[in-house]
């Protein structure tokens, strides 16, 4: 049957999510950024907490220390090793001694290290983290979860802590419940590659899932052609995507939603009429439906009828003010009808929302257009100098095509002709 293999998705970032070796695990925790959280400080803490009452403990927590940065491993474990026979009720020594031996591979030791130090100071932060890595590694992954867990409560904004019960939850099969942890991670440090990773592939696990129901429900409804034709759609196999979202909207014409994303693919391909027709259609199911709206009304302004796109387009800003493109596409169905004091006015409050823009670009272009059909030289050779700076400051972004996979449904299914073709040299 035609229908998205969910298994292949799911494991598409399967190598990346459960690693194996030591030398993996070790250079993961570092790109992670769990071991210069702690390597980076705690060894300095507790050497110098220890300087007035033990020298000898301070010197070898220090070597230890320059050990560990050099990466010598084995001159760390003997390091703390010493601390913890001259000091064995400090805690921060076991943790730097677990630490130094599972970079040295020895797992089984570092668990012993970890879990004192954990034992004399419950409220030691760190330990349980490292204890879960070690767990999660060996693969048990349940009294991972519980280390982890302990992590969090003694340091909830601890992110790579959220991180790794997330992880560990998408280990055991549950990404349901990994999202929470995920999204805490994400809230705490939302510019981490390896949270928006794990973050992403458990919501991915979780729409397969539900994709994968759907499909055992009845492979041949509505939503799995739908489905189906937005998963072309993201793929620019637009054809293919059509064909899936006619067959969509005639199973349930009644359903909102397929008819908006239907015209979308026949503006993309060029089909205007066809799209003009969808859009209405979606418009007669929902009369609300603010994006299918400005899309109708940015479509007409531009190729067929400007008079009624003006409309609808001024009932969508009424609807919500927030969607501050259809103020350009307003403006150019006010030209389109002579009306370009009012379309000026447009274009400035298209540029006012968002200055740096394209779409302020483009408005800067259609400005002064409009400010020399009405004689203003001045104006318009402003405009027109606007529009020349931000032309030759703008980079087109070569990641044009992943970026429009996570477009909005407001936006519009391509970009407008002027924006694309203006030059300088107009």
């Amino acid at each position: 049957m035609r229908f998205l293999n969910t298994k292949t998705c799911c494991l598409a970032g399967e190598a990346l999510a459960t690693p194996r070796t030591e030398g993996e695990v070790r250079r993961l925790l570092v790109v992670a950024g769990l071991l210069p959280s702690v390597l980076g400080g705690l060894w300095l803490v507790a050497a110098s907490a220890q300087t007035a009452s033990n020298t000898g403990v301070a010197q070898a927590m220090q070597q230890g220390s320059a050990a560990m940065t050099s990466g010598d491993s084995a001159r760390a474990v003997a390091s703390y090793s010493l601390v913890t026979r001259l000091q064995p009720n400090f805690a921060e020594a076991y943790l730097n001694l677990g630490l130094a031996e599972d970079l040295a591979g020895k797992l089984d030791e570092a668990h012993a290290a970890l879990a004192t130090a954990a034992g004399l100071k419950p409220s030691l932060r760190g330990p349980n983290l490292f204890l879960g890595t070690i767990a999660y590694r060996q693969n048990r992954f349940k009294e991972a979860e519980v280390s982890f867990l302990r992590e969090t409560r003694l340091d909830p904004r601890s992110a790579k802590a959220w991180m790794w019960l997330g992880v560990c939850r998408l280990a055991e099969d549950n990404p349901q419940e990994a999202i929470p942890a995920l999204d805490k991670a994400y809230a705490l440090e939302p510019s981490d590659v390896d949270i928006l990773y794990h973050r992403g592939r458990a919501y991915l696990l979780v729409a397969n899932a539900s994709y994968a129901a759907m499909y055992n429900l009845d492979h041949d409804s509505s939503r799995v052609h739908q489905v189906l034709a937005e998963a072309y759609a993201q793929a620019y196999r637009t054809q293919d995507a059509i064909k899936e979202f006619e067959l969509a909207a005639k199973m349930a014409p009644r359903q909102p939603g397929p008819h908006e994303e239907l015209g979308d693919q026949y503006w993309i391909a060029g089909q205007l009429d066809k799209a003009g027709d969808a859009y209405r259609e979606e418009l007669k199911i929902d009369p609300r439906a603010v994006s299918a709206m400005y899309k109708l009304g940015s479509l007409l302004v531009q190729n067929q009828n400007p008079t009624e796109g003006v409309q609808l387009l001024r009932d969508t800003l009424r609807a919500d003010p927030s969607l501050a493109d259809a103020h350009y596409y307003l403006g150019t169905g006010l030209m389109s009808m002579d009306r370009d004091e009012d379309a000026v006015h447009e274009f400035e409050l298209a540029i006012a929302a968002d200055p740096s823009s394209g779409r302020a670009t483009s408005s800067y272009y259609k400005m002064a257009q409009a400010d020399r059909k009405l004689h203003r030289v001045s104006e318009a050779k402003t405009a027109y100098e606007n529009f020349r700076r931000m032309k030759a400051g703008y980079k087109d972004r070569e990641d044009r095509k992943s970026t429009q996979l996570v477009r909005k449904r407001t936006e519009l299914p391509v970009e407008d002709s002027a924006e694309v073709s203006m030059s300088v040299d107009h």
